[in-house]
């Protein structure tokens, strides 16, 4: 992973505009009007969206431009970020690489999940530009989501955001503490940090039940650096309970090109630690617990025995870094996404790549299965979200098309809500879509 971060996210040059109101050609007072307008109303519901309006918000009646002409504009101007961008070798791979795509068709007609609701109380903070996991749904009705220097609980219920974590109020001194990363699971809320820093807390048990905004930091469990190296950025960390084994893990991944298994239970104790070629930017261990898909800066994906550490396998189709990694809850695929552009699905039992998948804007930084691995649901950096029917074959798909960075995506447990976390300077929001049911607004593509 690259070393500097991007606070306002991102892949582009810092030369490219990439907010839809920060444009140095437009009058001061079309921003301000902008900012007045995206204060009147919190939330837009989709029964607004079926009367016309827009589903972040945006007033496109009231500017210059289209919502279809600025969709070609960002097509056109968004920069993708690519690590090997000059290497040779990879830039003549990709006429190939645009020959796999086209052997797996995919229709984009599927109607899986519906648009919900956007709640714009809920604004995410992204701090590295390449880091997009910074959103978790406990339920359909319940998310957390990383906010400057702290992880909030939103309620839809009560419409109450909780502080759950706050660096500000940890009863020891962090320093220069930047929350890079984040995992909540059960009780249990982990963030991970610019400089390897890694808090825990007990999330409180009655966050439905307050009123208003609440400052109610969870009970610490562990607060430590748990690396030295001057290159220790905390890339992901997913919460892993081996089977049979009542003690959660974490799975951390670093830049200092470690994977460390900790049991949280007892103190965040060291209990595996795999050490990598190259930082480590995702771990995704497998349903059954004996292997893990560990994705980093390089092309190919590395499959590790859990018990021994030894390599078993490796996916090596690639062109560029890879930042997320998913299995399915079968076990039998494997989901890779890259600075390519693409996601690629695996069958482990032949290490074959199954499907090719596009994105459009840029690379492929979250990828995530619902629990009863109906679907798969594949983030870009910015704009795009699609949801592939894995029944299919991830031949047929629905695409979501919104406006601004994407800091996570997340499936509720039981599957029947995705949220999806925007992070903009105006339109910054958290989206929710409930699977879809027949006779409620099924056009998806955001396009009132």
């Amino acid at each position: 992973m690259s070393l500097h971060s991007q606070s306002s996210g991102g892949d582009f040059s810092d030369e490219e505009d990439q907010d839809l109101v920060n444009n140095e050609n437009m009058p001061l007072e079309a921003e301000a009007f902008l900012e007045e307008a995206s204060k009147r109303s919190t939330r837009v519901t989709k029964e607004d969206v079926m009367k016309g309006q827009d589903p972040q918000g945006i007033p496109w009646s009231t500017l210059d431009t289209s919502r279809a002409e600025y969709r070609q504009n960002r097509l056109h101007n968004y920069m993708n970020y690519e690590n090997l961008r000059e290497d040779h070798q990879v830039q003549s791979s990709k006429q190939t690489l645009e020959q796999e795509i086209n052997q797996h068709p995919v229709r984009q007609d599927a109607e899986m999940f519906e648009f919900e609701n956007n709640e714009r109380l809920l604004r995410s903070s992204i701090v590295h530009f390449q880091l997009r996991n910074l959103v978790w749904a406990t339920s359909p009705h319940d998310v957390f989501v990383t906010h400057v220097n702290e992880i909030v609980h939103y309620s839809y219920h009560t419409e109450t955001t909780t502080a759950v974590l706050s660096l500000e109020r940890m009863p020891v001194s962090l320093g220069r503490v930047q929350i890079s990363t984040m995992a909540v699971e059960e009780s249990v809320c982990i963030a991970g940090s610019f400089y390897g820093d890694i808090v825990c807390v007990r999330v409180p048990h009655h966050l439905s039940a307050v009123d208003g905004r609440r400052e109610c930091s969870g009970e610490l469990v562990y607060c430590d650096r748990i690396t030295v190296d001057d290159n220790a950025i905390t890339n992901a960390i997913v919460i892993w309970k081996p089977r049979g084994n009542s003690s959660m893990q974490a799975v951390i991944s670093n830049n200092d090109m470690n994977v460390r298994i900790m049991d949280i239970e007892r103190g965040f104790t060291e209990t595996n630690k795999f050490q990598m070629p190259w930082s480590v930017n995702y771990t995704a261990i497998s349903p059954d617990g004996k292997l893990a898909c560990v994705v980093g800066d390089a092309t190919e994906a590395v499959l590790l025995d859990m018990t021994t550490g030894q390599r078993v396998g490796e996916c090596n189709k690639h062109l560029d870094y890879s930042f997320a990694a998913a299995w399915h809850p079968g076990g039998n695929l494997l989901t890779t996404g890259n600075q390519d552009k693409t996601s690629r699905v695996w069958d482990i039992r032949t290490m074959r790549c199954l499907a090719t998948l596009p994105g459009k804007i840029g690379a492929i930084r979250s990828l995530r299965f619902t629990n009863d691995g109906k679907y798969l649901a594949v983030a870009e950096p910015a704009d795009f979200v699609r949801l592939y029917d894995v029944a299919d074959n991830m031949r047929s798909c629905q695409e979501i098309d919104m406006f601004g960075e994407v800091s996570g995506i997340s499936f509720s447990p039981d599957g029947d809500a995705l949220f999806v976390g925007i992070a903009d300077r105006i339109y910054g929001s958290m989206m929710q879509f409930r699977r879809s049911r027949k006779g409620l607004l099924s056009n998806l593509d955001l396009c009132p």
